[in-house]
């Protein structure tokens, strides 16, 4: 299976009291995540930084040799949000509460941490680009 991570960042930063938390850390924009080219996942509110940490945490761990489920949990919200379920044999069952379509197939190891990969690298590009106060690049290799 062909999985992809897009986004589009959206850098201003909210004010009000409901933000006051995310002052120096909110990066916000729309992720969307296609199967097989189609659009299984599309949120246009999202902390892309809160998800890039996680996704590079995961990915440490998975370069390191564990096969560790992702779990992508924000405070914002009382559900994870999007998962990467290790199966076996080296595949993943990709799912999501905000999912529009259930998927009956699995990723294998190599095309997920490709995809993977490619989302931090033009992430920490674009966090670099706009002098964000911190970057992914512990998570690059």
């Amino acid at each position: 299976m062909d999985v992809n991570f897009s986004f589009i960042l959206d850098t201003e930063i909210p004010s009000g009291p409901a933000y006051t938390a995310y002052k120096e850390g909110y990066i916000e924009g729309q992720l969307t995540i296609c199967l097989n080219g189609k659009v299984f996942f599309d949120e246009p509110y999202i902390n892309l930084a809160e998800f890039g940490i996680q996704l590079g945490k995961w990915l440490l761990k998975i370069q390191s040799g564990n096969r560790e489920n992702m779990d992508y949990e924000t405070i914002d919200h009382d559900e994870i949000i999007i998962n990467f379920n290790y199966t076996a044999d080296e595949y993943w069952f990709i799912y999501s509460i905000w999912q529009n379509f259930e998927s009956d197939e699995y990723v294998d190891t190599k095309s997920l941490v490709k995809a993977v990969k490619d989302f931090l690298q033009e992430l920490n590009k674009e966090l670099h680009d706009i002098h964000y106060m911190f970057t992914l690049d512990e998570f690059i290799d």
